[in-house]
């Protein structure tokens, strides 16, 4: 049986095994037996392998898989017995030192779920987050998809300056040196969209076309290891200077979007298609203040070994998502150990949402999630192919019920607590990652 290291822990328990000597060696000989009818040894048939050798070569290793499914047995029996909510692998050790035909006695250590008692939020105080999504929004919203379709031509008064895509050569120089990374050819950059680093902006603008520029830069702290804090200078030659030249918001442009009937319901689906993003931001900013306040306000120890397993789990996930961002993975995993806090608030929490689902009955009906996964559907072109997309796939379908639950538990938080509500500015919602 596969033994764990246990960490000391209020919800330890202990259980007392006892294994049956007689049992032990009647199962022994019968796996051995079963061994002896495919072994093979060089002189002899397969399975006419006398048992004295079968014996020599397979006796150790049949002992323990006897004797670790006698433990097993054991273990399940008293669990059951106890009626205990295991959480975790069992640490088992013997009780001394283990004799022929002595019934060997061991001791199981494991660790049990807490007993999870609902929060009071009388007193606490929690924000539900709004935002309207009005004319002016759908304006901005436009006006960035006509930034994100411009075409640029040359600007005849030279000048670089906000808004203006400007083409350069540049080399940069550190201790007199160039640096790897810090010199281009005709590279073309938009002054303001946060392409380049601002005082590197700052220097560029307000020069001339053909107009070469020495200057000093110091990069951030927080900047590549080699350059971090450190001074440069950079040679800059401006090339060519160019202004955006926006598309009209007309019916062609419309068109472009995918929507052929008109700019006005170009507008009509604009505002909808916010109205979800804002929704859903909304809802999220929401339910990240409520669960941070649950997080807080849980009072329960935490079955270690659930949160070892989350901290490994983390830490795998965080390196498959390293390697399908193209990174290249490090010599060694991430310890596991940087992930302890979030592992721990995710087991808090896991905990605790069971326990409000059962006390509150708070599970989600099949009716609410396909109330969800219909909303989710309604922004695509086919929205029933997108339903059965779902329905298809049991990992989508958990997905949807979790999210489901989530906003459950969400409001009946809210329902609990000093609630406020809070507006939030459209472009700082807009704007968050």
């Amino acid at each position: 049986m596969t033994e764990q290291q246990p960490a000391k822990s209020s919800l330890e328990r202990t259980i007392d095994l006892t294994v049956s000597a007689a049992q032990l060696k009647a199962d022994t000989e019968t796996l051995l037996r079963k061994r002896a009818k495919t072994v093979k040894v060089h002189g002899f048939r397969q399975g006419k392998v006398p048992m004295t050798m079968v014996r020599q070569m397979y006796g150790a290793q049949a002992y323990m898989d006897a004797l670790n499914e006698l433990l097993n047995k054991a273990y399940e029996a008293a669990v059951q017995e106890k009626q205990l909510k295991v959480a975790g692998a069992p640490h088992i050790e013997p009780k001394g030192e283990i004799k022929d035909d002595v019934d060997p006695e061991f001791t199981a250590t494991v660790e049990v779920f807490p007993e999870v008692e609902v929060p009071d939020l009388s007193e606490v105080e929690l924000k539900r987050y709004t935002c309207d999504v009005t004319d002016v929004e759908v304006d901005k919203t436009i006006e960035i998809m006509r930034k994100q379709r411009a075409t640029f031509e040359e600007d005849p008064e030279g000048v670089a300056g906000a808004e203006k895509r400007v083409t350069i050569d540049f080399v940069g120089k550190l201790d007199g040196e160039p640096f790897q990374g810090g010199s281009a050819t005709d590279f073309a950059f938009v002054i303001g969209a946060g392409q380049m680093l601002p005082d590197f902006e700052k220097a560029v603008d307000g020069m001339k076309k053909g107009e070469k520029k020495t200057f000093d830069m110091t990069f951030p702290a927080d900047y590549v290891e080699h350059l971090a804090g450190k001074t440069v200078q950079f040679e800059v030659e401006l090339k060519k200077v160019e202004v955006a030249k926006l598309p009209e918001v007309d019916a062609e442009f419309a068109k472009k979007l995918g929507i052929n009937d008109g700019v006005e319901k170009m507008r009509e689906e604009i505002a909808a298609n916010l109205t979800r993003e804002v929704k859903a931001r909304i809802t999220q900013k929401t339910k990240d203040g409520v669960m941070n306040a649950l997080n807080d306000a849980a009072k329960f120890d935490l079955p270690k070994a659930l949160v070892e397993q989350e901290q490994e789990s983390m830490a795998r996930a965080f390196e498959q998502n390293m390697q399908a961002r193209g990174m290249k993975k490090p010599g060694r995993s991430f310890p596991a150990e940087l992930f302890k806090e979030g592992a721990a608030r995710r087991v808090r929490l896991g905990l605790l949402i069971d326990a409000l689902v059962q006390k509150e009955n708070l599970a989600p009906t099949d009716e609410e999630v396909d109330a969800h996964i219909t909303d989710l559907a309604a922004s695509y072109e086919n929205p029933e192919e997108v339903k059965q997309w779902f329905k298809s796939d049991v990992y989508r379908m958990n997905d949807a019920h979790a999210y489901v639950l989530e906003n459950k538990v969400t409001e009946w938080a809210l329902s609990k607590a000093k609630t406020t509500e809070e507006k939030v500015d459209f472009d700082q919602l807009m704007g968050a990652n």
